[in-house]
C-alpha cells in the first residue's frame, strides 16, 4: 500500500490560491488542512441561471483526492459531479477539526437533541430558519490518523429538494475538554480580521448572512467554531432521467408491453416442489438507453445532458405460477420480486418464495438488477480500484435497471396475461389489476428508488433495507472486501470519509436515498404516490436499522403498537393502519457496535425476517387491504416464538 502525500491536497489558509480575484480556488480556506472540507458547501457552487436550482456544482480539478497508487495514479476527473445542480438530500456533510470530541454533539440515538436550544449542532433552513433534524458521529470505520478523525454529520431525514442550509458547530471541545479553535480561514471570516485571500475576502457577504441566520436562532457569533452553506440538488437532478426513460420507452413497446420470447417452462409434480407449479424462463425486449450493453458503461447523453434511445437489450425474466394455480384455477395478483446484493433473479426461486407466493396466490417475476447485478461485480471492482471517476457508471447502469424492472410489469400486465403458459383450460392465471412489489437486503435498497418512480405500483414492502448507501456501507459485513479496495489506494482514512460523502452525489439516482420526499410527500410528475411497508430486524449485520430508520421518517412511516425499539420521529399507534409503516423483529441478537463500523457477522439476523410467518402474514394482509397490522402475539419478539403462527388450540 502506497503512503498518500498529504500535501498534494492541504490548504493553506494564509496562502492566495485563488487565480483570479474573481475566481474561488480549488480548497477552501476554512479548511483546518484537508482540500474540499467541509463538503458539500457553496464554496463548489457556481451560479447557474440554466439549473433548476440556480446553480450548477464546480469542483476544481484538484478538489478530490489525488489517487496515489504505484501506476495507477492518478487525479479524478469531477465531470459527472459537475453535472449536478446541488448536492445530495441524504448525503454525509464532513468536517474535520483536528482532536475534536463528539461527546457533546447529538447521535443517532439522541437526534432530538439537535433541534433543542442548546444543541451544539445546527442545521438551518436558509430561508424558513427551521432547524432540520440531524446527528453526528466520528469515523471509526477506517485507519485513522489518531486525534485526526472526520465528523459526520447526517440528516435524519431527505432534505428539501432545492433548498439551501446552514450548518455549524459551536464550542467543539477536544478530548481533554479544552475548547478547539476555528480554523485560521474561518476565524477571519468570524472576526472581521482582513487577509489577502480572495477566497476569504471574496465571501464576507456571504457569511455575514450565515451568521446572521445562526443569531436569529440563538448563537453568539463567537461560540461559532465552523460555519458553511450548501444548497440541495433539484427534484429533476435525480429523477429528470429515468422518468424520461419510462416515458420513452412505454412509448415506443406500446400499451402490450415489450416484446417476448418463452425459452422453457418447467412443470413440477407436488413430490417435486410442494409449492411451485411452474417455472416460466423468457427474454424480453427493452429499449436501451446506455453507451453500451455491457456493465461499466454510462447513459448516453445529449445536448441537453438527457438519455437518448440507443437501440435496444435483451432482457431474461423469470416467472412462478404457484401450486394454487393449478388446483384452484383463477386470476391471482403480481408481486415483483427484487434480488439482493450483486445477485440475480434466481432468488425469486427460492422456497420461502415459493411458500408465500402459494399461501396467499401471487404469481411471482423477477428480472436482474442491472447495474448491480452479479454480472457488474467485475466492472464495480475494477472501477473501485482503477478509476472512481467513473463511479457513475454504477448508478447510471442501475438506472436501466429500473426501466427494465419497469417494463417487466408492462409485460405481465400486457400481452402476458393471454399467453397460454400462463392459463389453465381458458382460465387466465394473471390478475392484471395491480402490481405489488417485494424487495429484500439490495433490493429493497434500490427497490425504494424503483418503487418511488414507478408508475404501477403502488404498494409495496421492503425488507431489512435503507438509505442511504453512504451510511449502510461501513456499517455492513458485505462491504469489507470493497472497503478494502478503498485501503488500497488511500492510506488516510479521511480520504475515504470524503469519498463516502462524493460517491454519494452521485449515486443518488441509482438508490433509494435521492428518492426519499419522491416516495409519497412529493412525487414526481405524474407518478401516484406510494404506501410503502418497512421490516426490519434488529442486529442486521449486513443493513444497519439507521437505513430503515431514515426510510420510515422520509415516507411518513409509523410503527404499530406495541414496538420492540421506539425510532425517533416515528410515531407509535394502534393497528390497523393504512398507509405506511416500519415493523421491527427482535431476535435477541447482539447488540450493534454505536459507531460506524462493520458488526461481527457469526449472529447475522439479515435472512431471519422474510421466513417470520408474522412478517408474511403482515405483508399479505397490507398487500390485499392497505392496513398495516401487527400479526405477531404483542412484541415481535420472534426468539421466545411471538412471530411464529399462533396455535389454535381447537384443533
Amino acid at each position: 500500500m502506497s503512503v498518500l502525500l498529504l500535501s498534494l491536497f492541504a490548504c493553506d489558509p494564509a496562502e492566495d490560491t485563488g487565480p483570479s480575484p474573481t475566481e474561488f480556488s480549488d480548497c477552501d480556506p476554512i479548511a483546518y488542512e484537508r482540500c474540499a472540507t467541509p463538503f458539500p458547501s457553496s464554496f463548489y457552487l457556481r451560479d447557474d441561471a440554466t439549473s433548476p436550482t440556480g446553480v450548477r456544482v464546480h469542483l476544481g480539478a484538484t478538489t478530490i483526492p489525488y489517487t496515489q497508487q504505484g501506476d495507477l495514479s492518478y487525479q479524478p476527473d469531477p465531470k459527472y459531479w459537475n453535472e449536478l445542480d446541488g448536492f445530495s438530500p441524504m448525503g454525509p456533510l464532513i468536517v474535520e477539526i483536528p482532536g475534536m470530541s463528539a461527546d457533546n454533539l447529538p447521535g443517532h440515538a439522541s437526534i432530538g437533541a439537535s433541534l433543542e436550544d442548546g444543541s451544539a449542532l445546527v442545521l438551518l433552513d436558509w430561508d424558513t430558519g427551521e432547524r432540520f433534524p440531524a446527528w453526528a458521529e466520528l469515523d471509526y470505520a477506517g485507519y485513522a490518523i489518531e486525534g485526526s478523525r472526520s465528523l459526520y454529520i447526517r440528516p435524519a431525514m431527505p432534505l428539501l429538494n432545492g433548498h439551501r442550509y446552514v450548518v455549524a458547530l459551536r464550542n467543539i471541545v477536544d478530548t481533554a475538554g479544552a475548547p478547539k479553535m476555528p480554523s485560521e480561514g474561518f476565524a477571519a471570516l468570524r472576526d472581521g480580521t482582513e487577509t489577502d485571500t480572495w477566497d476569504i475576502e471574496g465571501r464576507r457577504e456571504l457569511y455575514e448572512d450565515i451568521f446572521t441566520r445562526l443569531e436569529a436562532d440563538g448563537w453568539a457569533r463567537s461560540e461559532v467554531t465552523v460555519a458553511w452553506d450548501f444548497t440541495v440538488k433539484s427534484a429533476d437532478a435525480v429523477g429528470a432521467k429515468i422518468g424520461f426513460m419510462q416515458e420513452d420507452a412505454a412509448a415506443r413497446v406500446g400499451t402490450s408491453g415489450p416484446p417476448y420470447v418463452i425459452d422453457s417452462v418447467v412443470e413440477y409434480t407436488v413430490e417435486e416442489n410442494a409449492h411451485t407449479w411452474k417455472r416460466v424462463y423468457g427474454r424480453m425486449t427493452v429499449p436501451r438507453y446506455t453507451e453500451e450493453d455491457e456493465p461499466g458503461t454510462l447513459l448516453t447523453r445529449d445536448s441537453e445532458n438527457m438519455p437518448e434511445y440507443a437501440g435496444d437489450t435483451t432482457v431474461p425474466f423469470t416467472i412462478v405460477i404457484p401450486r394454487t394455480a393449478e388446483t384452484d384455477p383463477r386470476p391471482l395478483k403480481l408481486l415483483q420480486y427484487g434480488h439482493g446484493l450483486l445477485g440475480s433473479q434466481d432468488e425469486v426461486e427460492g422456497g420461502y418464495l415459493s411458500e408465500l407466493s402459494d399461501r396467499y396466490g401471487y404469481i411471482l417475476f423477477a428480472v436482474n438488477w442491472t447495474g448491480m447485478d452479479e454480472d457488474d461485480y467485475d466492472a464495480v471492482a475494477l472501477m473501485l480500484l482503477g478509476d472512481l471517476s467513473r463511479f457513475a457508471m454504477l448508478p447510471e447502469r442501475s438506472q436501466q435497471g429500473y426501466l427494465e424492472f419497469a417494463a417487466a410489469t408492462w409485460m405481465m400486465k400486457g400481452a402476458m396475461v393471454a399467453d397460454e403458459a400462463m392459463s389453465v383450460n381458458g382460465t387466465a392465471l394473471i390478475d392484471p389489476s395491480e402490481v405489488f412489489y417485494y424487495g429484500n437486503s439490495q433490493g429493497a435498497i434500490l427497490g425504494g428508488g424503483y418503487v418511488a418512480v414507478s408508475k404501477d405500483i403502488t404498494r409495496a414492502t421492503l425488507g431489512v433495507g435503507g438509505m442511504p448507501y453512504s451510511l449502510l456501507l461501513t456499517r455492513s459485513a458485505d462491504f469489507i472486501p470493497f472497503f478494502a479496495m478503498f485501503q488500497s489506494v488511500y492510506d488516510d482514512e479521511r480520504d475515504l470519509v470524503l469519498w463516502m460523502a462524493l460517491l454519494q452525489q452521485v449515486w443518488d439516482p441509482g438508490e433509494a436515498g435521492g428518492f426519499g420526499r419522491q416516495m409519497n410527500m412529493e412525487p414526481l410528475p405524474g407518478v401516484p404516490a406510494k404506501d410503502v411497508l418497512l421490516q426490519d430486524a434488529l442486529g442486521d449485520a449486513q443493513v444497519t436499522t439507521l437505513g430503515a430508520h431514515n426510510m420510515a421518517r422520509a415516507y411518513g412511516a409509523v410503527t404499530i403498537d406495541p414496538p420492540v425499539n421506539q425510532v425517533w420521529g416515528v410515531e407509535t399507534v394502534a393497528g390497523p393502519h393504512a398507509g405506511s409503516a416500519l415493523v421491527e423483529f427482535d431476535f435477541a441478537a447482539p447488540i450493534m457496535p454505536q459507531d460506524n463500523t462493520a458488526p461481527d457477522d457469526e449472529f447475522d439476523t439479515h435472512e431471519d425476517t422474510r421466513r417470520a410467518w408474522a412478517a408474511q402474514e403482515q405483508m399479505a394482509h397490507f398487500f390485499e387491504t392497505g392496513e398495516v397490522v401487527n400479526e405477531c402475539q404483542g412484541a415481535c419478539l420472534c426468539a421466545v416464538g411471538q412471530c411464529d403462527e399462533p396455535v389454535d388450540e381447537n384443533d
